[in-house]
């Protein structure tokens, strides 16, 4: 990783920085992420997007318990 003051290495490395950014994401989130190189930004938005993909299956998985025994 690059020795930018913003990576995720440091982030793991110093929680009072994921303290700042929990507390205003607006700006200590944007200014931290702005602050990533491309590669550390790409790693955050394919996490962010994996995370969503699942959240998907799990609230559709929720819905069709109840569909299938109606149905069947």
């Amino acid at each position: 990783m690059s020795d930018t003051a913003n990576s995720l290495e440091n982030l793991v490395k110093n929680p009072s920085q994921l303290a700042d950014i929990i507390k205003d994401p607006a700006t200590n989130g944007l200014d931290f992420y702005n602050g990533l190189s491309n590669k550390q930004k790409q790693y955050v938005l394919l996490a962010a997007g994996i995370g969503l993909v699942i959240y998907g299956i799990y609230l559709g998985r929720q819905g069709d318990g109840s569909n299938l025994t109606q149905n069947a």
